[in-house]
């Protein structure tokens, strides 16, 4: 993994958890689809690159670390090639076999599925 590829996706999953936060104080929709979720995500990409997200009743919050206690779910991705083109969305997380792991409940990882849907349509305004 190249320290541009680590670098990349450190921005990504800063800015993904920065605007899924920005977007719970503006969407009203958004918002209501987070009230009554109490769930806390982990990623792992690679051996090295570690974040969070915790919903809270309608808050969503994001960090770089190890998630504080048990998560609900925990992505774990391979390297840092790979997340990069899941959180591209250049590769469907369904299309990467072994190279992700889904641990803990997979119909939760549905359901939590519209948060990154959203992120990526406000994000892709920006990008128009």
């Amino acid at each position: 993994m190249s320290k541009e590829e680590r670098v990349c996706v450190k921005v990504l999953m800063n800015t993904i958890n920065y605007a899924a936060k920005e977007i719970a104080k503006f969407d009203d929709d958004y918002r209501d689809k987070l009230k009554g979720l109490n769930e806390l995500i982990e990623w792992k990409v690679g051996n090295d690159i570690l974040f969070y997200t915790e919903i809270k009743d309608g808050d969503i919050n994001g960090s770089e670390g190890t998630a504080p206690t048990n998560p609900t779910l925990t992505f774990e991705i391979s390297d840092a090639e790979v997340a990069l083109k899941i959180l591209t969305g250049r590769q469907d997380i369904n299309e990467m076999g072994d190279k992700i792991k889904i641990l803990g409940d997979i119909g939760k990882a549905e359901q939590l599925n519209f948060i990154l849907d959203t992120v990526k349509d406000y994000i892709g305004d920006l990008a128009r």
